[in-house]
């Protein structure tokens, strides 16, 4: 994969980036899976499978920035190149911050997920690995809602509203909610609030609009 002639500041340049993009070791990939107890890495072997899917990782970047790029610079000549930590940002698997809450929740139930969120919150707030903004709560109600789970969306989206008491989305996702289970009464405080926090959400308005018609 790597030219046999490279020198040596070049490919500890390179290994160096592929452990900033993962937040792993060199033992992720060099080390062998079978014996934890291993005290010096045998960098050579071929024993651990995360090396060969690093292998085709490469190759994936490669094709991406020296083929699909160059049309697309064709283009626009200020697209730059890809690296590992574009979509790693700092973690070893690619999934969005509201798949792996929604895993979590399917295999130990919503108690288990929520503690999840917090102690990825903890973990990597303010990085670039995770989305906390509001929608990924959202997103995750939404797969939830998918499933038939009403009341476990709720308790989620009530999570948004509470770590983001300004977020108009997660109030006008509340209020639709309550709407589509047929409480008004609560569908309509919660667009009212979407509405006093962003006066210009045309969605929250409308339904408020309408919710308040029915009701006359």
């Amino acid at each position: 994969m790597l030219p046999k002639d490279i020198s040596d500041k070049e490919l500890y340049k390179i290994m160096d980036s592929f452990t900033y993009a993962l937040g792993e070791h060199c033992n992720y990939c060099h080390g062998n899976p079978k014996d934890e107890n291993t005290k010096r890495t045998d960098f050579a072997a071929d024993v651990n499978p995360n090396k060969d899917i690093a292998r085709v990782m490469m190759k994936m970047v490669g094709n991406i920035n020296n083929n699909l790029l160059n049309d697309a610079r064709a283009i626009n000549s200020h697209i730059g190149k890809i690296e590992c930590v574009t979509c790693h940002r700092g973690s070893a698997h690619i999934d969005k911050l509201e798949d792996v809450l929604y895993e979590s929740y399917k295999k130990d139930g919503l108690d288990s997920a929520l503690k999840k969120y917090g102690d990825l919150k903890q973990q990597y707030y303010g990085s670039f690995t995770f989305d906390f903004r509001d929608h990924t709560l959202l997103s995750f109600a939404s797969k939830v809602i998918e499933d038939g789970k009403t009341d476990d969306a709720i308790k989620i989206t009530n999570k948004a509203v509470e770590l983001f008491p300004e977020s108009t989305s997660a109030y006008s996702f509340l209020g639709n909610i309550y709407m589509k289970g047929g409480n008004n009464e609560l569908a309509i405080k919660n667009f009212e609030k979407a509405v006093q926090l962003d006066p210009r959400n045309r969605f929250a308005n409308e339904i408020l609009r309408r919710l308040k018609n029915s009701e006359k």
